[in-house]
């Protein structure tokens, strides 16, 4: 992280990348996330740590044997969350990206001469330690029909794929100011392309942490709190 220039917008960035470093996400500068998707700032997956992962996490059991899921199903998985992307509308495709993260997608694969469907998750539920978590900052994201970007503060990898959204103020600056921010970057002519995998989108200012889901209206979105245990 040392390539950031010491301002005040960094009082509130640098220790949140701190503190999600310190809870298990592996930092990766942005030079290296924009390798990860091709080089195309369109793309917001980091596909090559996401086939990785749906490769190891994932195989068929079968007669008591397990077989790996083919090179054509794992392109097929990824492009299933690409398309589920597409839908109509923000939310729409949110819900779709959803369900899939939730319930994984059927595959068919012949083995042994049998061919029928199997299930490949996209998210280890019963286990979070399998997963891989990554953070990286100022990720630049190509704009809806444009040559123009946008750049979030603070972007979340689960398996590759964006969970979270984090936007950083000076602590001087209101976390309304935040908020707007991550609400603007939603809309059509910015990045919702980024925004349909989110699960999660943050404001923080350092002294105050705001959350919500896509699409919340700024009035809704609630108070982080911290539960100690005593």
């Amino acid at each position: 992280m040392a390539d950031f220039q010491f301002n005040e917008k960094y009082l509130s960035q640098i220790p949140a990348l701190q503190i999600l470093i310190t809870l298990g996400y592996t930092y990766l500068p942005p030079a290296e996330t924009t390798k990860l998707r091709g080089n195309k700032i369109s793309n917001v997956l980091l596909e090559p740590i996401l086939r990785q992962w749906l490769a190891k996490s994932n195989s068929i059991k079968t007669k008591g044997k397990q077989h790996p899921y083919t090179e054509s199903n794992l392109d097929e998985a990824i492009r299933r969350l690409k398309v589920a992307a597409t839908e109509n509308g923000l939310r729409t495709a949110n819900q779709a990206l959803y369900d899939l993260l939730l319930l994984g997608t059927s595959l068919p694969q012949t083995i042994d001469g049998t061919s029928r469907s199997y299930t490949l998750q996209y998210i280890d539920w019963n286990n979070w330690k399998n997963y891989t978590f990554h953070v990286t900052a100022e990720y630049t994201v190509e704009r809806t029909a444009s040559k123009d970007t946008a750049r979030p503060d603070i972007v979340l990898f689960v398996n590759g794929i964006p969970f979270a959204v984090i936007e950083c103020k000076s602590p001087k600056i209101d976390v309304q100011e935040g908020i707007s921010q991550s609400i603007r970057n939603q809309r059509t002519d910015y990045i919702p392309g980024l925004f349909v995998y989110s699960q999660l989108v943050i404001a923080t200012n350092k002294n105050k942490v705001k959350y919500a889901t896509i699409g919340t209206p700024a009035k809704f979105w609630s108070i982080w709190k911290e539960h100690f245990l005593t």
